[in-house]
């Protein structure tokens, strides 16, 4: 099934105190004058300095009703009146943090089962996210595995997801971590998805669940392993290096757009 709404992983770092191009993008979508925003800051170790960069944030460009949403045990998922913020607003923001804390906090709970009700059926429904918050989008998700030994069997550690989007891989931080070899093993392991690698302060904007529209300051790399000839992946033994043939990669700056599911620009 096709969603309706519009969804936008941030790669991290984005301009929360100049020109605020991303964020006032997002705001953009929700195509509202005055957008109702809930930041959700499940993610993340200091929720309250978090919430409230946010919250300056978007009050700089114009917004009175930002709210912070902050959930650390499952059953407060399913409170009420978090669930009533989410089905009045306009766009939920998962901030930066730890996509397993996320995940595991509000993996199967009603809140996550409203966002993605709104997801699919309201087409003016924005849900964005930065790092960890975007890192979680992806039916399958990047948990762990260091830049330097990312080619290595058994470094890589995937686990389930949000389940926003199920057609792509999402790393973040990726140029400034150097990430490409922990991206390139992923999509080793499942040539079907394609990898989303988002710079800092870079973003994309995905319509349809497959129109892909490039936005921020960075790059964004697509790793697509439809074309992977040869990889022995299965045969080596955890701990030794991996061989891959045939991996293919496109680079995107800011206005590009590229179709997830034809796996190519749109010029």
């Amino acid at each position: 099934m096709t969603p309706r709404g519009i969804l936008i992983p941030i790669g991290g770092a984005e301009d929360k105190k100049g020109n605020k191009d991303i964020l006032n993008r997002v705001l953009d979508e929700t195509g509202r004058k005055y957008p109702i925003v809930e930041v959700i800051t499940s993610a993340t170790d200091l929720p309250e300095d978090v919430g409230d960069g946010y919250t300056e944030a978007f009050k700089d460009l114009g917004l009175d009703d930002v709210g912070t949403i902050h959930i650390d045990e499952r059953e407060e998922a399913g409170d009420k009146e978090f669930i009533r913020r989410i089905e009045r607003c306009d766009c939920v923001f998962f901030s930066g943090g730890n996509q397993l804390k996320l995940s595991s906090v509000l993996g199967g709970t009603a809140l996550l089962k409203v966002i993605k009700d709104r997801y699919m059926d309201d087409r003016n429904f924005v849900i964005a996210g930065t790092s960890a918050g975007a890192a979680a989008m992806s039916a399958t998700m990047i948990v762990s595995g260091s830049s330097r030994d990312a080619l290595v069997k058994g470094e890589l550690q995937l686990t389930t997801g949000l389940n926003f989007i199920d057609c792509v891989f999402i790393d973040t931080h990726f140029t400034e971590r150097g990430r490409f070899g922990r991206l390139m093993q992923t999509i080793a392991t499942n040539p079907t998805v394609l990898g989303l690698g988002l710079g800092e302060d870079t973003g994309a904007i995905i319509h349809d669940g497959r129109e892909l529209e490039i936005i921020g300051s960075g790059l964004v790399v697509i790793v697509d392993g439809c074309c992977i000839k040869y990889t022995d992946l299965t045969d080596v033994r955890a701990g030794e290096p991996i061989t891959i043939e045939g991996l293919m990669m496109h680079v995107l700056s800011s206005g590009k757009r590229f179709d997830l599911g034809e796996r190519k620009l749109i010029r």
